[in-house]
């Protein structure tokens, strides 16, 4: 490398993750951060574990991995990694860490059946006048630890607040004609993104149109996630399919999504990205108009042949 830097030391909860194929190093759920950073230099790994996170670290996260693990204090200290010049690596790192391999596309396709049949169930029993945002949420969080999976986002909307807000925290509103369901799904370090509707009453004609238009653009931007395509490229194709359905403007109201892996978006695509598409990468698109959201999560193989994980369900 030519940072002139002696090695590198990774602390992010999702890096932790992708070199040790799924470990959690995190305490606070809300952290980036992770409590057990590893440092790499030109001979050697080794996690970095303070003394009350060592045993289970040890035994539950790094068992069969080639790398060291070492105790430090709990308490604030010079420690030789502290002197040592580390280098900022993020961006290339990003270009490693979303080269997904087999085993993380079987996890993905684990995690998307999850998410799926998850969200479905969770949906299904809705009473209109009786069930709560609340209600669904907690279900839905509930249904998802059930089967070892976190919830890094969940979002909910129910009737007008769908018009209203792209990213809806939950309200506590009463379900009466229709609920969105929005979760980025966590197993192993590799997050799943996924939207959901249930249609309690006949859709109006401004939402089935609003519904066939996020199609119309989720095909499109599909189409366009290929090798020998750019992040911008898909970008254009949703604008112009924006465009075809007579919504030209709705792509600049909220992101089109991006990359997904070890982060809920490890890279969000705009019009001007030169990024390339690669085999092994993974994609979360979530186009969105007034009343409507599509969003699936889908994988390249070796062989850049697509593979759906999740789609919403007609």
């Amino acid at each position: 490398h030519d940072r002139r830097a002696d090695g590198i030391l990774l602390a992010s909860r999702h890096d932790f993750a992708w070199l040790t194929l799924g470990g959690q190093n995190h305490i606070l759920l809300a952290s980036e951060t992770g409590v057990a950073p590893i440092l790499i230099t030109r001979d050697d790994a080794v996690v970095l574990a303070p003394i009350n996170e060592y045993d289970r670290i040890a035994d539950e996260e790094l068992a069969g991995l080639p790398l060291r693990i070492e105790k430090t204090p709990w308490w604030p200290t010079d420690q030789p990694a502290s002197a040592l010049r580390a280098a900022d690596v993020a961006d290339e790192l990003e270009s490693l860490r979303t080269a997904l391999l087999p085993v993380e596309h079987d996890r993905l396709d684990w995690l998307g059946r999850v998410v799926t049949e998850t969200c479905d169930a969770a949906l299904r029993n809705v009473e209109p006048g009786r069930t709560t945002e609340d209600d669904i949420v907690a279900d839905t969080m509930a249904a998802f630890a059930r089967q070892g999976v976190r919830l890094p986002v969940v979002l909910i909307a129910a009737d007008d607040r769908i018009d209203r807000y792209r990213h809806p925290l939950t309200s506590g509103r009463t379900v009466e004609r229709r609920v969105m369901l929005i979760v980025c799904a966590e197993r192993w370090g590799l997050i799943v993104a996924h939207t959901q509707f249930a249609e309690l009453a006949p859709m109006t004609a401004d939402q089935q149109t609003a519904a066939d238009a996020t199609a119309h653009v989720l095909a499109t931007m599909r189409e366009a996630t290929v090798p020998g395509h750019t992040f911008g490229d898909v970008l254009v194709a949703a604008q112009r399919a924006y465009a075809e359905v007579d919504m030209p403007n709705q792509w600049q109201l909220h992101h089109q999504g991006g990359s997904i892996g070890y982060r809920a978006r490890e890279r969000v695509a705009t019009p001007t990205d030169t990024t390339p598409i690669r085999p092994g990468m993974a994609f979360a698109w979530n186009p969105s108009v007034v009343g409507y959201k599509r969003e699936e999560t889908l994988y390249l193989d070796a062989n850049a042949g697509q593979h759906i994980v999740t789609t919403t369900p007609e």
